[in-house]
């Protein structure tokens, strides 16, 4: 988790009103991969929490847009968005997660 710059749960930079979640998969390789999204993400202002084969990416969708080229377009469901050429040989995917919403007793 990257609270050392002041990101990731429980510090309100990747909560609230449009912030962004994203799966990365990692590629095959261990720490050296993920230490190359973490050192690409930290200079993007994006918060990057460690999974079991690969990160959770956090963010405002402002700074998604700049480092990915392209936003999340329909929040409601899982979008895939291009891996940067400077993270192709670390990350095989990167996928937004649709934003939770609360559901009425009726759902």
């Amino acid at each position: 988790m990257d609270t050392a710059q002041g990101h990731g749960p429980g510090t309100g930079q990747g909560a609230g009103p449009g912030a962004v979640e994203a799966v990365v998969e990692l590629r095959a390789g261990g720490g050296a991969r993920l230490d190359a999204l973490r050192n690409w993400c930290a200079g993007r202002g994006i918060s990057v929490l460690p999974m079991a084969a690969g990160a959770l990416v956090t963010g405002p969708a402002t700074r998604f847009r700049e480092a990915f080229g392209h936003g999340p377009v329909d929040p409601s469901g899982a979008e895939a968005l291009p891996v940067p050429d400077e993270l192709r040989a670390a990350v095989r995917s990167v996928t937004v997660l649709p934003v939770p919403r609360p559901h009425s007793p009726d759902d």
